[in-house]
């Protein structure tokens, strides 16, 4: 058994080698200790072969990784730099495939023309600007855009290498093979007796000639021009000729144009447009239905032709059938329209309706803001008095008036229109009359008689029998109504008045209700019928009116206000200040609206509030009977 702790027996943790290399080295062969030098040599060396290996490679895997990025950005790049390419080229081809318009080549000349400055470069350049004067006052006339006029010029020359072309003759071979442009080209011949003659032709075969003295030049571009147009632009030559007081050849054209056309949508458009001028210049209004009932059987998407069959309801006095068009009109996508009826003239259609549409339902804000938008413009200037008028809002309507006739662009009728309803808001009957007279002698549309008789029927003596029971002349006011269409609702609510203003309540009942029935959504027969029924005394009867009146316009003032007194001669004061409120809310400039809440608060011993609105109501206008009656209540309330 080895002794504990002796040399031969390793302690616990040894390998058995450690104490053999820690021998000194003079203890071993010097072969051993040579051969051992030798390994940890080359164990270093290896060490060291590894280390600068591993730092090698790790630089390389770098590189190689950045190489990689590199290169993946690279063919990011190829790729999008390819796909817009591919984008520009697709854009290129569908530019070329929309390319549209009139493309008026260089005319040719006799020598000696040319020599006095009228070669063919200018004599295309005198067509293409007499076009553009035509298309400019067709434009200012028309919600149709019409399409663009220019000379086939020379482009800046950049050679395509191997192809002996230019990219600008490129790209006009590439509109021709693509697109829709027409192509016109033209000449001038010397005849004899001093006489030359024009001529233009289109690709289609059609040849346009005029010829006449040489001194007339300008007289026979002008005349070729207008032909051009009309082949051209068939439709918009329409409102080319009705603008420059040609108003029965206008017709005349868009008849051939809605005979000739080719295409369900193009028909249809052309159908409008003649339904249009055969209301408006011809004053057939029952011709004028037939002809936009074809338009909408052939497209019924035509935002357009729902807004014609809207005005020829309205020259009827059809207005619910008015009501139901515009708001059709609203529904139509500027998408399904014809393409020269996208963008403005869609948004002008689509406005029109909008505000036509607000202003059958009373809601008097809205109709503004579609028409004028945040500020009436010179342009419109009266139709925001007309706005502020029916709101009752006297001062804010007489500043816009006097503004709209000071721009010298204000609309006669509207501005009329404007006048007798501020009339009528002050309770001044007389001078409403006197207005509505005055309708009748402002220019219609066109001027033709036919049109204005038409609206003298439905717009003129209707509003003249109210104006006549608002001044107390019922005789006046029957005689004027009996004269109206009996399927006309502002008619019918005319001969309500004129029963009222005789005190007549059963005849007054009967046209009040024949008025409902002609146009169950429209609130102003509602709302006179309740007015009726509280100057009979018939109180509850008036709130059931009024009722209806509000839910079926419910941002319209006039039947909110009357419930309200409807509801303070019932010793319902509390009961009334709510409708007043609401009443502010559409017409916060109503005089006799705060003075009636006031009344109300006054009744329901709200004395500070009601001194409130008394205070208001004395600033703003108020009829003389209003006026006194406000002095008595502030005493009152004091």
């Amino acid at each position: 058994m080895a002794q504990e702790g002796g040399s031969g027996a390793p302690r616990s943790g040894d390998s058995g080698l450690g104490p053999a290399l820690a021998l000194d080295a003079h203890t071993l062969d010097p072969r051993a200790a040579a051969y051992l030098e030798e390994q940890t040599r080359l164990a270093k060396l290896q060490s060291d072969n590894l280390l600068e290996q591993n730092a090698f490679e790790l630089s390389h895997l770098r590189w190689r990784r950045f190489n990689d990025q590199l290169s993946g950005a690279f063919r990011i790049i190829l790729v999008i730099l390819g796909l817009a390419v591919l984008a520009g080229l697709a854009a290129l081809l569908w530019n070329a495939r929309e390319a549209d318009g009139l493309i008026v080549d260089s005319f040719s000349a006799p020598a000696d023309f040319a020599a006095r400055g009228m070669g063919g470069d200018v004599l295309a350049n005198d067509l293409i600007n007499r076009l553009s004067e035509i298309r400019k006052i067709t434009l200012a006339h028309s919600i149709s855009n019409t399409s663009d006029v220019s000379l086939n010029g020379n482009d800046i020359r950049v050679d395509i290498p191997d192809t002996g072309i230019s990219l600008g003759e490129a790209w006009r071979l590439l509109r021709r093979w693509l697109g829709h442009e027409k192509h016109l080209t033209g000449s001038l011949r010397e005849l004899p007796g001093g006489k030359i003659a024009l001529h233009a032709g289109f690709a289609d075969g059609t040849r346009l000639d005029v010829s006449g003295p040489a001194g007339d030049l300008d007289k026979l571009e002008q005349n070729l021009a207008e032909q051009v147009f009309t082949h051209f632009d068939p439709s918009n030559v329409v409102l080319y000729l009705w603008a420059t007081g040609h108003p029965q050849e206008a017709l005349k054209q868009a008849e051939r144009d809605a005979l000739s056309v080719t295409g369900r949508e193009r028909q249809a458009d052309s159908y409008s447009l003649w339904s249009n001028l055969t209301r408006s210049i011809a004053g057939d209004i029952p011709l004028s239905i037939q002809r936009i009932r074809i338009s909408l059987a052939l497209d019924p998407k035509i935002a357009a032709a729902h807004n014609e069959y809207a005005a020829e309801a309205h020259l009827l006095g059809h207005t619910e059938l008015e009501l139901a068009e515009r708001r059709a009109t609203i529904a139509q996508r500027d998408s399904d329209q014809p393409k020269p009826l996208q963008g403005p003239g869609y948004v002008l259609i689509h406005n029109l309706a909008t505000y036509r549409a607000a202003a059958l339902l009373s809601d008097f804000g809205a109709a503004e803001a579609a028409e004028c938008g945040a500020t009436c413009l010179p342009n419109n200037l009266s139709a925001g008095a007309l706005y502020a008028a029916r709101r009752h809002d006297i001062a804010t309507a007489r500043a816009l008036l006097v503004s709209a006739r000071a721009s010298g662009q204000s609309d006669p009728e509207e501005s009329t229109d404007a006048a007798y309803y501020i009339a009528m808001s002050e309770g001044n009957g007389v001078a409403a009359a006197r207005l509505a007279r005055a309708h009748a002698h402002t220019p219609g549309q066109s001027g033709s008689k036919a049109y204005a008789a038409a609206v003298d029927r439905v717009e003129t003596k209707p509003m003249l029998a109210m104006a006549l029971a608002l001044a107390g002349d019922a005789v006046g006011a029957r005689k004027i109504s009996d004269a109206t269409p009996a399927d006309c609702y502002p008619c019918q609510i005319a001969r309500g008045a004129a029963a009222a203003a005789a005190r007549h309540w059963a005849r007054a009942d009967f046209w009040f209700a024949h008025a409902t029935a002609l146009a169950p959504s429209i609130p102003y027969a509602y709302n006179d019928w309740g007015e009726m029924l509280m100057r009979k005394g018939d109180f509850d009867d008036a709130i059931a009116k009024f009722t209806i009146a509000n839910q079926k316009g419910p941002h319209f003032a006039d039947p909110l206000e009357m419930w309200g007194e409807a509801l303070i001669a019932k010793n319902g004061s509390d009961l009334a200040l709510a409708k007043f409120e609401e009443a502010a809310k559409y017409a916060p400039n109503w005089g006799r609206l705060h003075l009636k809440w006031g009344e109300a608060l006054l009744w329901s011993g709200k004395r500070d509030e009601a001194r409130k609105q008394f205070a208001a109501a004395a600033h703003l206008d108020l009829t003389a009977h209003e006026k006194s009656e406000l002095a008595k209540v502030s005493d009152g309330g004091q």
